[in-house]
């Protein structure tokens, strides 16, 4: 009864804050609300059952760290999170995304490609654990096309992304990436494939008129 009484005064003393994450977690079909508990509790309350709440404080807690430019601490709570909550798609992806780019702006020569490496293998990680959604493919399709510059990698992932319900935008990735590896004929398949399920979309139709000119048809 007391520890029901410490956890219902916390939560009230921190409603705003909670307010703002909470609506990231909501997103991600998450139903504990998130919880701040006062000094390091995080252990007893894995241990009684309540694994949303503990991924909700070290989910606070990097929030502080990212705000600070603390990224090497950031990487164990990440860790701990996507542990506590496999589904939580957004932890998996900034984690990802802090490894390939921030770390990596920040490590020496020597280290970048180990921390690329290990952002792109993070982001596989959290597809294993979340197969049936768009979010993660594309995000690994995406470091492997922006960061990487490894555009059959990045098509790779960007179709298997498609398969799912996905924004419109990612199909668009598709011909990119396979104009930026020289594939011009792909890429006009490409958008002819894009401008017939959108007709009325001029931006892709600019596109497929650019990429036709480029083959002479």
């Amino acid at each position: 009864m007391k520890s029901f009484f410490i956890i219902a005064l916390s939560f009230a003393l921190i409603l705003p804050l909670q307010m703002r994450i909470n609506e990231r977690r909501v997103e991600e079909g998450l139903v504990e609300r998130i919880v701040l508990l006062p000094g390091d509790m995080v252990s007893g309350i894995i241990l009684g059952g309540f694994r949303g709440i503990a991924a909700d404080i070290l989910w606070l807690r990097c929030d502080m760290y990212f705000h600070k430019g603390q990224w090497y601490k950031i990487l164990p709570l990440y860790r701990t999170i996507t542990f506590l909550q496999p589904h939580f798609i957004q932890a998996w992806s900034i984690a990802g995304w802090h490894m390939a780019y921030n770390i990596y702006h920040e490590a020496e020569v020597r280290d970048k490609e180990k921390w690329l490496e290990a952002g792109l293998n993070f982001l596989k990680e959290g597809i294993i654990n979340n197969p049936h959604r768009y979010e993660l493919y594309f995000e690994t399709g995406w470091t492997y096309f922006h960061k990487a510059e490894n555009y059959d990698e990045a098509i790779k992932y960007f179709r298997r992304a498609i398969r799912f319900p996905h924004p419109d935008y990612i199909d668009r990735m598709i011909a990119h990436a396979l104009l930026k590896k020289g594939d011009v004929r792909g890429a006009y398949q490409e958008w002819k494939r894009i401008v017939s399920m959108h007709p009325e979309d001029r931006l892709s139709i600019d596109h497929l008129k650019k990429v036709e000119a480029m083959l002479g048809e």
